[in-house]
């Protein structure tokens, strides 16, 4: 009869379980052929980790392997099962992954270690770090495919991102700077006046008038503008990206089907890209750049070359300090408060159009359309800044209507 083992405080071992010298409990057990040790310090704690691996062999379940690839491993797997995408969407898939998630903490664990704490830990340093929710969404559209795969071919029992987004989504929702009305026309006033940065009047108009994303705009080229029914034609994008070192730019196809739309020009958009476009096709002009067949483009900076959202912002950052330089030595001088600019992206003038739309449409469906958003809950909630001066208008309403029949 073989002679039962027993660790250092006289308790039976199971089959395959001994104490090392330092004192550590193994358990050794055959997979594929192959002699697999587990370890861990606790008795308890370890025979509970049998009990998932030999219910992980019953079901199929391949624990070994699990916890010997990584995240990132298996998203270089599930990028090679792409072999349909187009070349601007893997590169913003890779560039997504290099740099948010490529060198967090849960990208080198093994498959097998990651929970879904994991998951909400990554996704709230996103958020703490100024994401937004929407950007958060791409983020989660490739982790929880690639451990979706690793469901499918039987790595682990379940995904731990399931449900993640949606709840981060709820608890967290992202409302953006808006700028005023005074603010944007100061804002645009100084612009016009500038002798240095004059040039950037027709795109700044144009974000504000139009609404359209950095990317859009930056991506328009001229037959995309309608001169003759004076609206603007949205259905690609200007991208830049940067992975491994390598820069390159893209015309990618927009994010979803309801991007894709027609945008009626007002009139100072109108009379800007007018002016723009006889700069374009006079004598003095010169070719521009060519991109996957996309050429004429409406916007490039001042050496002719193609314009990204970093570039604007950087731009905008410039001129509101040379603003505030200006208005802080007048306001100095006149004895009186200067109306400063706040720091703004280029994404806040999409807000700030929003938010003006919304104070003068009600038609849902129409701001939805000229938004390009999948759903109206995203202009509702994100987009829709709510203004001291759209507060002071509703209360004047409901003063002017008596509704209380007060005196």
């Amino acid at each position: 009869m073989a002679k039962v083992r027993k660790d250092k405080r006289g308790r039976n071992l199971h089959k395959g379980e001994y104490q090392r010298s330092d004192g550590r409990y193994a358990y050794a057990y055959r997979y594929n052929g192959k002699r697999v040790f587990i370890y861990d310090t606790d008795l308890a704690s370890l025979r509970k980790k049998e009990q998932q691996i030999q219910a992980d062999l019953i079901d199929g379940i391949r624990t070994y392997e699990s916890s010997r690839l990584t995240l990132n491993d298996l998203f270089q797997v599930y990028m090679e099962t792409k072999t349909n995408l187009k070349e601007s969407t893997e590169s913003n898939y890779r560039y997504l992954w290099e740099h948010y998630i490529q060198h967090e903490p849960i990208a080198e664990k093994a498959l097998s270690k990651i929970h879904k704490s994991d998951v909400k830990l990554l996704y709230a340093k996103l958020l703490q770090e100024g994401f937004a929710s929407n950007s958060l969404e791409s983020i989660n559209n490739l982790i929880h495919p690639v451990l979706e795969l690793a469901v499918d071919d039987d790595l682990i029992r379940k995904n731990p991102s399931n449900g993640v987004y949606r709840e981060m989504k709820t608890n967290a929702p992202a409302q953006r700077i808006a700028l005023t009305s005074e603010q944007a026309k100061h804002f645009l006033q100084y612009i016009e006046s500038s002798p240095q940065y004059c040039s950037w009047l027709p795109l700044f108009v144009t974000l504000l008038g139009a609404g359209m994303r950095a990317s859009e705009c930056t991506g328009l080229v001229w037959d995309d503008i309608d001169f003759e029914n004076n609206c603007i034609h949205v259905d690609h994008a200007l991208i830049y990206r940067s992975i491994h070192g390598n820069e390159k730019w893209y015309i990618s196809t927009l994010k979803t089907r309801n991007s894709v739309r027609t945008i009626p020009m007002i009139s100072p958009v109108a009379q800007q890209l007018t002016l723009l476009y006889e700069k374009h096709i006079g004598k003095h002009a010169k070719p521009g750049p060519t991109l996957d067949g996309y050429h004429d483009f409406v916007f490039l900076n001042r050496f002719g070359q193609l314009i990204n959202a970093h570039g604007i912002d950087r731009a905008i950052e410039r001129i509101r300090t040379s603003y505030n330089d200006v208005e802080s030595t007048r306001a100095k001088e006149c004895n009186r408060k200067p109306e400063l600019l706040p720091h703004f992206t280029a994404h806040c003038l999409r807000h700030t159009f929003c938010t003006r739309l919304c104070e003068c449409e009600k038609d849902l469906a129409v701001i939805q359309h000229l938004m390009g958003h999948s759903d109206i809950e995203t202009t509702l909630t994100v987009y829709d800044h709510v203004s001291p001066n759209r507060l002071r208008k509703a209360m004047n309403s409901l003063d002017q209507a008596y509704v209380f029949g007060l005196l």
